[in-house]
């Protein structure tokens, strides 16, 4: 194998590896790239056998090899060389030789034979996606999925189309007219369906995270059951994304494809079965509170930052037109603040509500809002709240109180 090519590119390619490859060493060529020189250029991959990354790049190929390289080493190499041209040469045990400038190097590989196969897309009906959106979509869930290995049903975000202003069974709450709060999204009967929507779920067992879009020529993209897709390969789409590129989605039997210009993601779905999240979501709330998100956010940031691991709990006290925010650490010391609010729904009469939470559970959803106010809309102080963004009623967050 040799092979001429520009080193910022090479660079680009294999740092697309990075978060695919597995570095657990249980498989040693887990951690490698595959390096394959072509007659139009180079196909770069990497697998962990749950995430798969394919890309193609230009390259003078002046003869074809294939071999894999390690591809954290390589790329810090590469990364640090001087020059822009390089002259990549392979041996025939596997090596890589690299040659730059007056510089030269040897790397040691393994031979590409060795290497999983890496899923193709040839088969796949691709759905158009805007890459702003679905990275949006991602962004707004991701944080309140699972890290707990044991909960492998929670370990992902569920993926899932439904209809637009649509009446499913149950019910979900799904916002707030102006001052109301009492919007839902449910399925149509037959005749008054609107145009698909795709919805994202997630949940630790602590907090919920739903948002839905509008998703242009989801009908021919079959979710209806839903699927689940894995932290790590949510992770890595979000990467692969560019807010001016289009992507497209393609769904395998039991994998899902994303492709990007010429760079193809391959993520196999988990096939635990998601919990009923509509059962979590009250259907109705006694009080509704209105507040500005920024002021919340900021208050909340402050008075975290006295927490600790034993001690992050902040408490909310809340009347018709005051939030006094108070937190407490024995270990570090003790905090106060108060917000106003509004009271948009609910008796105001003699209100006195209190209710405490994991301060991090408020800030992650309140960080990714872009609304002015949000509503934070409570029953009891031990059962689950909302928080929505007034101004986007299809993105919002349950959470479970905790104990005062």
């Amino acid at each position: 194998m040799r092979v001429k090519m520009e080193r910022e590119t090479l660079m680009k390619g294999i740092a697309r590896t990075l978060g695919v490859v597995d570095r657990r060493g249980t498989m040693p060529i887990l951690g490698n790239f595959l390096f394959q020189a072509e007659a139009d250029g180079v196909q770069i991959a990497a697998t962990d056998l749950e995430v798969s990354f394919r890309g193609f790049y230009p390259a003078l190929v002046e003869e074809p090899g294939a071999l894999t390289l390690p591809a954290h080493y390589c790329f810090n190499l590469i990364k640090e060389l001087p020059g822009q041209l390089l002259d990549l040469v392979g041996t025939e045990k596997s090596n890589l030789q690299l040659t730059v400038s007056d510089s030269r190097y040897q790397l040691l590989g393994l031979p590409a034979d060795q290497f999983p196969p890496v899923p193709q897309a040839t088969d796949l009906d691709l759905v158009a996606v805007e890459s702003a959106q679905l990275r949006e979509m991602i962004e707004k869930t991701i944080f309140s999925v699972s890290g707990d290995d044991l909960q492998y049903h929670l370990s992902g975000i569920f993926w899932e189309r439904v209809r637009e202003g649509a009446e499913e069974e149950g019910g979900i709450e799904e916002g707030a007219e102006e001052g109301a709060g009492e919007e839902k999204i449910e399925e149509a009967e037959e005749g008054e369906k609107g145009p698909y929507s795709l919805r994202m779920v997630s949940t630790d067992g602590h907090r919920l995270t739903l948002i839905q879009r509008l998703l242009p020529e989801s009908e021919r993209f079959a979710i209806e059951e839903g699927i689940l897709i894995p932290r790590k390969g949510v992770a890595e789409i979000s990467r692969l994304l560019a807010e001016e590129e289009k992507v497209a989605l393609g769904l395998g039997q039991k994998s899902l494809a994303l492709k990007v210009n010429n760079k193809y993601l391959f993520i196999r779905l988990l096939e635990k079965k998601f919990p009923d999240y509509r059962r979590i979501i009250p259907e109705t709330f006694a009080y509704q509170f209105a507040l500005n998100r920024r002021g919340l956010f900021d208050t909340l940031r402050r008075i975290s930052l006295l927490s600790t691991e034993r001690f992050k709990g902040v408490i909310l006290k809340l009347t018709s037109d005051l939030a006094e925010i108070t937190f407490q650490n024995p270990e570090i010391g003790e905090g106060r603040e108060l917000l106003p609010l509004t009271l948009e729904k609910g008796e105001p009469e003699g209100l006195q509500f209190e209710i405490g939470f994991n301060a991090r559970y408020l800030l992650e959803p309140l960080n990714v809002m872009t609304g002015e106010t949000v509503l934070m809309e409570v029953n009891e102080k031990d059962r689950p709240c909302r928080i929505i963004d007034k101004e986007d009623p299809n993105y919002f967050s349950i959470i479970m109180p905790m104990s005062l």
